[in-house]
């Protein structure tokens, strides 16, 4: 490793197992700390622009005001028959979404939960079975309710009536979605029971599918063209669109953007700590390693040799922890906190470069090293 023929490194590792031990849970614990400062910024970004990568639908029509999917912007109806008109397109399905009143059935308190409204046969969510489960919504009065919705509602998996508005709804089913930093929860409702307990006449977005073998681009540039007050996006778009908004312009994305850099910087700090003290303590084996000849640049190598050691020992069980922390945060939560591959193989990364870097920071102790000084 590191062109050493002689693995020193490992050797003067695992001399002393309990210090060894111990510089493993400081580097774990640096690593544990980047994991949840990373996990927090693609959770709540990830939860915030959910519902857009749910969008069944080749384009997403929605008000040109409408900044973020948060914003209550909405289209006037005349914009679904102007959309139908146009050349291309196979079939316009309006979204609604507002804020109901879900009574707690154990403390009947009042919370508010978000709702989605859509014609039954029209699918609007890429769910498991959701085409079936739509279905349901047909009959007046009922609705689909989100299992991983926060507690605050009660026990809902186990009832069958829910209150919402003052009025009572059939449970038809359950889907699984998820909250945000807005929505501790979600239902669903077919556009009948929609239109008939809410004032929200309006929809907030259109759903449009193309027509086979049509050009998006060309559909896209008709509809800016016939209606110059709306937005048009993919599902994949608006799904950016609303990670660079909650990132870069609300105050959440900025706090924890600033918590992941600040995570590194511990990260950098704990390991220059941990190495430059694992180097102090060796002091007399290199200067023992230099009096018998060996050079400068073989002990450079021995402690990057010592450095990649260690931050591949610390990895895994500030990987380990952070699975476990993971789940705890989802489930009592509700955010998307996912441990990805990517994610995995970024915090890596990071952890080899920052002990490598804390390695070479701490070298200038070695560099200064005068084997007289055993003597």
């Amino acid at each position: 490793m590191f062109g050493i023929g002689v693995h020193i490194g490992p050797k003067m590792l695992m001399h002393r197992k309990g210090h060894l031990l111990l510089l493993v849970s400081a580097i774990g614990f640096s690593v544990l700390i980047m994991f949840l400062q990373i996990g927090f910024f693609h959770g709540i970004n990830d939860s915030q622009a959910h519902i857009a990568g749910l969008l069944n639908a080749d384009m997403v029509v929605l008000d040109w005001r409408r900044t973020h999917l948060n914003n209550w912007w909405r289209m006037g109806r005349i914009r679904l028959a102007q959309l139908r008109a146009i050349a291309g397109v196979a079939e316009v399905v309006p979204l609604y979404k507002g804020i109901m009143d879900l009574e707690n059935p154990n403390t009947k308190q009042l919370r508010r939960i978000g709702a989605y409204a859509f014609p039954p046969e029209s699918a609007p969510f890429h769910l498991p079975d959701f085409a079936e489960k739509a279905q349901r919504l047909k009959v007046p009065g009922t609705v689909l309710f989100d299992l991983r919705s926060r507690d605050i509602y009660g026990p809902v998996a186990t009832r069958e009536t829910l209150i919402l508005n003052g009025n009572r709804f059939s449970v038809a089913g359950y889907v699984s979605i998820g909250p945000n930093l807005i929505n501790d929860g979600i239902v669903l409702l077919g556009e009948g029971s929609w239109l008939a307990h809410t004032r929200g006449l309006r929809p907030i977005m259109a759903l449009v599918r193309l027509e086979k073998s049509v050009s998006s681009s060309k559909v896209k540039q008709r509809i800016m063209q016939r209606l110059p007050d709306v937005a048009v996006f993919t599902p994949e778009e608006l799904y950016d669109r609303e990670v660079a908004y909650t990132t870069k312009v609300a105050p959440m994305g900025t706090i924890f953007g600033a918590g992941l850099i600040i995570g590194l910087i511990i990260g950098l700090v704990i390991c220059y700590q941990i190495l430059f003290n694992e180097i102090t303590d060796h002091i007399p084996q290199y200067a023992v390693l230099m009096a018998m000849g060996y050079s400068r640049g073989f002990l450079v190598r021995v402690i990057l040799e010592e450095a990649f050691l260690l931050s591949v020992f610390g990895f895994v069980p500030g990987l380990l922890s952070a699975a476990a922390v993971y789940r705890v945060i989802r489930d009592m939560t509700g955010l998307r906190m996912l441990l990805t591959p990517e994610q995995t193989s970024f915090i890596f990364l990071l952890t080899v470069i920052m002990c490598l870097v804390a390695g070479l920071l701490a070298l200038r102790r070695v560099l200064r090293i005068d084997p007289a000084q055993l003597y």
